[in-house]
């Protein structure tokens, strides 16, 4: 035996790689009253267990990764909810909407205006987090407002785009649950504000639009901001109001302000402590037309007069200062009531508005597309003096009718009438055609055929037509107009299959066929006519001025096209068209040379029309559109318009008097009088 270091013996194993150590001495007894009893056994040495080790350290690893996901969750994915919980307990927020800008007439006549509105608004992240204590402030408010709790509920809950419950009591942004509560109501919420948590009443300026307004398509309407214009304009929320339709849409940017509001710390019970920050609103600029509201109220009320006179169910007229291109009138009827769109229209009001055969949310005069019938004829007469194809020496015989043989059955021609269908017109010029509406002339010097031996043809005409404007859109300041269309063979070939006939020509000569303008296209011709060939861009605007009347911009006019018809061509076509008005023949007269104060030149037009319109019973649609076109003064035009009274009957029996009384209104008792 060997002796160890602690001076007992050793003893070897006799199991070989193993030793057994012993006290033989007993020197180890005083440590066996404190060891387990297995420390007395003899055990071999080996490596030791970390398998609990292992274990315990996974927990422990997966309970941090849980704690700090949780607080990522807490803190960074839920920042900004549970922020505003914790300030939703402390502080209080309230909008004041700014005023949207006034709109005026060119007189400073108001057309579009503000008035108060009581809205009630909920933010559903603040709402009670328990759902008995949520439904109890539902019925609180139901019973304020005369609705369920129910319909609070669903309007609450269910207001945002998630189908999921849970999402929409978390989303920050408010939500309207009832517009225009009158004002009882809205001082019950005002006073139980404290006891409503989440809701809030909201003052927010709607549109209030002038009695019998007559401008409803151009100026448009407000409401609420839809989830598209949300995307597109991200500074709304789902209570703002925006510009839906017309001048409203178009100078969205120009009209609408800057909100103010209030935050305010309360306690416990929602008392106000202190303002933490308070901002004043900014109201939206002002803009001033260039309308003159009493001009349009004249050229309704004929326009009106003509219809009921007519049986005609849709109309419309427009007027223009032909050196600017500023409208100064426009008419679309039957019109409507914006204001009902404005306070939130009801289902029932708007099918029956879509349904009215008069068509009245429809904007005739920039969107209506219609054969133009011969107010298009001193177009035609510009281009031909233009191209040297014919001069004021230049006479055709009007016979009433052409006759085109037909080669491949001669049994079957193809026959073109003038509207003096018997014995013509006889020899005409370019004067004379225009004054008495010849339709032989313009087709011959159009399209050719008979004897006549130069002719325009379809290409050239079509041509300056497009120059004319016609085809494209105008420009005008609106956000939606028709583009018309002037047919071309190639158009034809696509549309039809078929190619182009000298009768396409002839057509299109007289503003018949595949030929379709608005009265906007057709008064921005006129004009460019009456002003010595210069076509300017129509616009309603005039000035944007801020809420203090101070000059922001002042529009100014914007040419198009100018110089492709020479000053001295133009004055022929002018001097035909005042024939139209003051020779014993002039198909134009109607009383306007004994009724308006200065000379005035016009040119009538009856469009035929094969459109088949539900809206409009089968006699009616037998009957053309009446058109009538005028500018004045002659030799210094200041006015231009152009009517049109669908399905009535001729040009001078319905269009022209209008016409002629907006005429002599202007020149008598309007801004025309004081020239």
């Amino acid at each position: 035996m060997a002796r160890s270091i602690f001076g007992y013996l050793e003893e070897e194993s006799s199991r070989p790689g193993q030793r057994l150590s012993r006290d033989l001495a007993r020197h180890e007894e005083w440590s066996e009253a404190i060891l387990p009893a297995d420390a007395e056994a003899t055990s071999p040495e080996g490596e030791t267990d970390r398998r609990p080790l292992k274990i315990f350290g996974l927990v422990v690893g997966v309970l941090t990764m849980v704690l700090v996901g949780r607080l990522f969750m807490l803190q960074i994915m839920s920042g900004e909810y549970n922020l505003a919980l914790a300030n939703g307990n402390r502080i209080r927020e309230r909008v004041e909407r700014a005023p949207r800008g006034i709109i005026y007439d060119r007189n400073k006549i108001v057309l579009a205006s503000n008035q108060a509105s009581y809205d009630v608004t909920v933010v559903p992240q603040l709402l009670p987090r328990e759902e008995p204590v949520r439904r109890e402030v539902y019925g609180r408010l139901g019973g304020i407002l005369g609705i369920t709790p129910a319909e609070v509920a669903e309007k609450t809950e269910t207001s945002c785009a998630s189908k999921i419950k849970q999402d929409c009591l978390r989303s920050p942004i408010p939500q309207l649950i009832a517009a225009g509560v009158d004002r009882n109501k809205a001082l019950l919420v005002d006073q139980s504000s404290a006891a409503l948590s989440g809701f809030a009443l909201d003052v927010n300026p709607i549109r209030q639009y002038a009695d019998n307004n007559l401008l409803s398509v151009f100026l448009g309407y407000t409401g609420r901001v839809n989830a598209d214009e949300a995307k597109v304009n991200t500074t709304y929320g789902p209570t703002d109001l925006i510009g839906k339709l017309g001048l409203e849409k178009q100078y969205e940017s120009v009209l609408r302000g800057t909100n103010g509001g209030e935050e305010t710390e309360v306690d416990a019970t929602g008392k106000p402590i202190r303002v933490l920050e308070s901002k004043r609103p900014v109201p939206g600029n002002n803009i001033i037309l260039s309308v003159d509201q009493p001009l349009q109220e004249i050229l309704a009320a004929g326009i009106q007069k003509q219809m009921a006179a007519s049986g005609a169910k849709r109309a419309s007229g427009v007027a223009m200062n032909p050196k600017t291109g500023q409208v100064l009138a426009a008419v679309s009827l039957p019109s409507y009531d914006n204001n009902q769109f404005s306070r939130g229209i009801s289902q029932g009001d708007y099918r029956r508005l879509l349904a009215d055969p008069g068509q009245p949310l429809f904007n005739k005069v920039t969107n209506g597309a219609y054969p133009s019938g011969s107010i298009i004829k001193p177009l035609g007469a510009a281009a031909v003096l233009q191209e040297s194809i014919v001069t004021i020496g230049t006479f055709i015989n009007d016979t009433g009718r052409i006759v085109i043989p037909n080669k491949y059955d001669p049994s079957k021609p193809s026959v073109y009438q003038g509207w003096e269908r018997t014995t013509g017109l006889g020899p005409v010029n370019v004067l004379t055609a225009l004054s008495r509406s010849s339709d032989i002339f313009f087709y011959e010097v159009m399209g050719g055929f008979t004897d006549f031996p130069r002719y325009l043809g379809a290409n050239k005409l079509i041509s300056y037509y497009q120059k004319f404007g016609l085809g494209a859109r105008t420009g005008i300041d609106l956000p939606s107009e028709a583009a018309g269309r002037v047919p071309t063979p190639e158009w034809k070939k696509a549309f039809s299959g078929e190619g182009w006939y000298t009768g396409d020509t002839y057509n299109i000569s007289v503003g018949q066929g595949d030929l379709l303008a608005s009265p906007l296209q057709m008064v921005t011709s006129l004009s460019a006519v009456a002003n010595g060939g210069t076509m300017f861009k129509p616009r309603l605007l005039d000035q944007i001025v801020d809420s203090s009347g101070k000059l922001l911009k002042q529009a100014k006019p914007e040419v198009v096209r100018q110089g492709f018809i020479s000053p001295s061509n133009l004055a022929i076509v002018r001097r035909g068209m005042w024939m139209a008005v003051n020779d014993d023949n002039g198909t134009a007269c109607c009383k306007i040379k004994e009724e308006v104060p200065v000379p005035v030149a016009a040119k009538t037009g009856t469009a035929e029309t094969v459109v088949h319109d539900t809206g409009i019973d089968a006699a009616a649609q037998s009957r053309p559109h009446s058109w009538f076109s005028a500018f004045a003064p002659y030799d210094d035009p200041q006015i231009a318009i152009v009517v049109l009274v669908e399905h009535s009957g001729e040009g001078a029996q319905f269009a022209g008097p209008a016409v002629r009384e907006a005429l002599t209104w202007y020149f008598t008792q309007g801004a025309g009088a004081k020239r």
